[in-house]
């Protein structure tokens, strides 16, 4: 990052510690796109792919909620489970009606898709808090955060010294999140996804 001797504030070394997180926590879109795309072909085809589209949405849904609370699980979860539980209750071997099949098939995975959205929104409402925490301080604020090495570093650089301008971006952009987080409430889950 480039800063200009006109422009030297220790906030322009901080960036944008919110969307890091953001884009730390959530996984690639084209999960996303592959979730509503399967949901786009259980609606075009209908019961006629239930089972398979059931289980592939409830693995997938799975895969988001493990990589988004970054739980490391000998298995996959509850929706790994009841993956298996829709491979056991086929229609075809177990003698269940296919109607009961059914509404058990959709019903695991609108709970899958809906916990899906719940930690996806709740990571985005974490990240937004943290911007906006990191937006409130000033260099003053970001220079109490430092240790006191770092804050020598810091004064350097606000005086002219580049030399040491990629180590402090590291400190700084560290210590303001460490007290952004801090002073965010967060459950452990959310805060997990930074560290994974």
């Amino acid at each position: 990052m480039q800063v200009t001797q006109l422009s030297r504030s220790l906030t322009a070394l901080v960036g944008r510690p919110g969307i890091v997180y953001r884009r730390r926590a959530l996984p690639l879109p084209s999960a996303y796109v592959l979730l509503m795309g399967l949901l786009g072909a259980g609606l075009v085809t209908g019961a006629s792919h239930l089972p398979l589209l059931a289980i592939t949405l409830l693995l997938l849904c799975g895969s988001m909620v493990q990589r988004m609370t970054r739980v490391r699980r000998r298995f996959g979860g509850w929706q790994w489970l009841a993956a298996l539980m829709l491979l056991v209750f086929q229609p075809e071997w177990s003698g269940l009606d296919a109607a009961a099949f059914g509404r058990l098939a959709v019903g695991c995975v609108l709970a899958a898709i809906g916990q899906v959205m719940v930690v996806t929104w709740s990571i985005m409402r974490l990240s937004r808090q943290i911007q906006c925490v990191v937006d409130a301080m000033n260099d003053a604020d970001v220079l109490a955060l430092l240790p006191t090495s770092a804050a020598e570093d810091a004064r350097l650089w606000l005086a002219g010294d580049d030399r040491k301008q990629v180590e402090l971006a590291q400190v700084i952009m560290l210590s303001v999140l460490h007290a952004a987080l801090t002073s965010v409430p967060a459950r452990k889950g959310e805060r997990r996804a930074l560290y994974g």
